[in-house]
């Protein structure tokens, strides 16, 4: 009977890993079924939103924070965040991408970030 009980218990677990997995690996799909345009860039934030962002340059205030940028075809894309590294000194995070590059920011102590977007 014990023996039992672990097989079930093992198997069930096994299926909700399975389960969580499939719902992680649709948010992706998810992304690829509305691309962005050429010449703009996708934005990820902490709160697990993600929008299309345009030429031109934006500032955000941190809350939530920008976690990734990824420059579509046909795009310039600069971020410059400003990352609170000890209570009197910032330093400021750059990236420069292009044509379908991805960059990551740090987000545990980010202030601010300005994302300029040069379609090409």
């Amino acid at each position: 009977m014990e023996m039992t009980v672990r097989r079930l218990m093992v198997r069930s677990s096994i299926v909700a890993a399975l389960g969580l997995g499939s719902i992680v690996v649709a948010a992706p799909q998810a992304i690829a079924d509305a691309p962005c345009s050429d010449g703009t860039a996708r934005l990820f934030f902490t709160n697990e939103t993600n929008t299309c962002q345009g030429g031109g340059t934006v500032s955000f205030d941190g809350s939530p924070a920008i976690s990734k940028v990824c420059s579509m075809s046909s795009a310039h894309v600069v971020v410059d965040a400003t990352i609170k590294i000890s209570k009197k000194k910032n330093t400021t995070q750059h990236l420069d991408l292009s044509n379908g590059q991805c960059g990551r920011l740090d987000v545990g102590s980010q202030l601010d970030a300005t994302v300029t977007i040069t379609p090409s």
